[in-house]
């Protein structure tokens, strides 16, 4: 069982990309092409909220050293080819801030840059392995 409902995430998440009033874009790497596609795939346990929870995680984890223990396993069936099956820790609320600082993030004034994630991630866990969080889990920046 999940902490954090999967079904809540992905329907709030899908009201706040509706809200957005930007397209939602992945930039194929294969050749250039950007793909638009609509909140309902960008917000799906088996579309595009698998890749928004790990980006999300990443930026939750670089500020308070924790994860969501998220559930995710390989699906042929599903767009990224993995479904998002359980958010085993967190909050509702922390998982959602962690997420919209993700989205903040790759979002550009004409898009939201969803191919950007795992950029975000990659930078994330590259500070992370290069300057550990303090044992009290300050902001990173802040310490004295």
């Amino acid at each position: 069982m999940s902490a954090v409902s999967v079904e809540a995430v992905g329907r709030t998440m899908r009201l706040l990309l509706e809200r957005a009033d930007r397209p939602i874009v992945y930039r194929d790497p294969a050749n250039g092409a950007l793909l638009a596609m609509d909140s309902a795939v960008a917000s799906a346990p088996d579309g595009f909220l698998p890749a928004v929870l790990v980006a999300g995680e990443a930026v939750w984890r670089e500020t308070t050293g924790k994860g969501f223990s998220l559930d995710i396993a390989r699906d042929p069936a599903a767009l990224l080819g993995y479904r998002l099956r359980g958010i085993g820790a967190g909050s509702f609320a922390t998982v959602m801030l962690a997420a919209m600082e993700a989205i903040n993030q790759v979002c550009r004034p004409d898009a939201i840059l969803v191919s950007e994630f795992n950029a975000l991630w990659s930078a994330a866990t590259d500070r992370l392995r290069r300057e550990p969080l303090a044992a009290s889990h300050e902001l990173p920046g802040m310490r004295p």
